[in-house]
């Protein structure tokens, strides 16, 4: 775990605040930037964390900085823990906000983002992430940000530690105390954010969810098959949390398992098949396995439509099944690369 303190720390003014926008060879920033220029609330600085990869959002940060010195380039190769961590060293705010280069700002979120920590206790705070309109060109984006919306409504708003570190904010106090960013809980990193605001819990700082401080986020190049992709990415960095922090708020074991039973059956029947003497209860199986998948595949559809007029894009809740099947692939390569402890390549970057 990457934990430099406080002897290189930078003097912090009460009541500044550092927005970091994290970014990997997306031109999108630009739009982001300008979006945190027209904050009413104004950031002292905005830090491009460019993870590498190419000039372009370079020549972007450095066209729009001659026009606001408040912007700066912060070259931070490397995935997004490490890059994020370089970034937080150059803060100099009492207060880092964070944001996606695919996300863009009202101009109100700053304000909204920031007004938990009027309570000192308050150590972090996150806002919902819906999608740009006309930006969900896809199923899976449709599926997807209905599934945000009420991620954030029920799963973010009673377990803070589940807000996504981009669109949130922390006293950079947390940091200072705490450490910055576990860098060993993936080889491609995920699930850092959920595990250092576990840690700051523990600590006994406050989590607070922030319906107001809602970004727009831009799903116009998720597809079905990058959405199951960055589940399973998800889900390995958040097996290794699960086994080393003991936590978890949305993919426990018994809420996968009846994803998992009807194909089970299935697949089992198919291995009992070929064997005459056993083709019968094969059969058996295998339709046993076929009606509760199907019956599971008819219960998320009718509640999806239902759920989908507080929650558009719910209607594809069907696909909530092979969101699952790639979580459970996700936890099994986090078995497999970091065994039962969740530790066993600790040291690997």
């Amino acid at each position: 775990m990457d934990t430099a303190q406080a002897s290189a720390r930078p003097h912090r003014e009460p009541g500044t605040v550092s927005v970091i926008v994290t970014v990997l060879k997306d031109p999108r920033v630009e739009r982001t930037l300008r979006s945190l220029l027209e904050q009413r609330r104004h950031p002292t600085e905005i830090l491009v964390d460019d993870g590498g990869g190419g000039e372009e959002v370079r020549r972007i940060t450095e066209r729009l900085a001659a026009t606001d010195s408040r912007i700066v380039h912060v070259d931070a190769p490397g995935n997004i823990p490490e890059s994020r961590n370089m970034a937080l060293q150059r803060a100099h705010g009492e207060f880092v906000a964070f944001l996606d280069a695919d996300e863009v700002a009202p101009p109100g979120w700053l304000d909204a983002l920031l007004a938990p920590f009027a309570d000192p206790a308050v150590g972090f705070t996150g806002g919902p992430t819906p999608a740009i309109p006309g930006s969900t060109r896809t199923i899976g984006a449709r599926f997807y940000d209905g599934y945000l919306r009420r991620f954030y409504d029920v799963e973010a708003r009673a377990h803070p530690h589940a807000l996504p570190m981009g669109n949130s904010a922390w006293r950079a106090a947390v940091f200072d105390r705490v450490g910055l960013l576990d860098t060993t809980l993936y080889r491609r990193a995920a699930s850092e954010d959920q595990e250092v605001a576990l840690r700051a819990l523990a600590a006994g700082f406050r989590g607070v969810y922030a319906p107001e401080a809602w970004v727009g986020h831009d799903f116009s190049d998720l597809s079905t098959r990058s959405l199951l992709r960055k589940q399973r990415i998800y889900a390995e960095g958040g097996y290794v949390v699960w086994r080393r922090a003991k936590s978890t708020y949305e993919a426990s074991p018994a809420r996968v398992a009846p994803y998992l039973l009807g194909p089970a059956l299935l697949l089992l029947g198919a291995v009992l098949l070929p064997f005459a003497p056993l083709r019968l209860p094969g059969e058996l199986l295998a339709l046993a396995g076929a009606l509760l998948l199907g019956g599971l595949a008819l219960a998320l559809t009718v509640s999806g439509v239902r759920w989908d007029r507080k929650y558009p894009g719910l209607r594809w809740r069907i696909l909530e099944i092979p969101r699952r099947w790639a979580t459970v692939w996700g936890a099994f390569q986090g078995w497999r690369h970091y065994g039962w402890s969740g530790r066993a390549h600790a040291g690997r970057r």
